[in-house]
């Protein structure tokens, strides 16, 4: 498929994922230290585990993370252990980039895992298709969501399912 490209930009990201079969498996970074760029927690380190754990089957082909080590170190067990690439995107509360990336690096029709901050994931699911996802924020406190958006005949759908202890 030949997306259109102007400034380097996909116009049509939005409207190539809802034609493909994409599966995409978003989470919010696992639970952190307190810093301005911090590590996991020992929690946070087994709930990755514990991803690790809920994704190996599902062939995931590429793992998408913003730039800050909480949300790259979520995905490092999947990355490490079945060889995954990892793409940075910009960690914006808009989240203009991620859409025309996965175009770009040409994942439509694979699963693919995006890991997301409590104030960037509800803005992402709007814009990968899920329109009337009223939630704004998601808890400080929350770190096992597992939001699965999939696309079948030009429509985003939402499933929502709990991970780790």
């Amino acid at each position: 498929m030949l997306i259109t490209l102007f400034t380097g930009i996909a116009l049509n990201a939005q409207t190539a994922l809802l034609k493909s079969k994409t599966t995409i498996y978003l989470v919010r970074h696992a639970e952190k230290e307190k810093d301005k760029d911090p590590l996991l927690t020992t929690a946070g380190k087994e709930r990755a585990g514990d991803l690790y754990r809920t994704l190996a089957k599902k062939k995931i082909s590429r793992i998408y993370t913003t730039p800050y080590r909480r949300t790259i170190m979520t995905g490092d067990s999947l990355r490490v252990y079945q060889g995954i690439d990892t793409v940075r995107y910009a960690a914006d509360t808009l989240s203009e980039s991620l859409p025309n990336m996965i175009v770009e690096k040409n994942d439509l029709g694979k699963p693919i895992l995006v890991v997301g901050h409590s104030n960037t994931v509800p803005a992402l699911i709007r814009k990968l298709g899920i329109k009337d996802y009223a939630v704004k924020e998601l808890p400080e406190t929350e770190f096992d969501n597992l939001f699965v958006i999939t696309y079948k005949r030009g429509k985003a759908k939402l499933k929502v399912y709990k991970y780790g202890k």
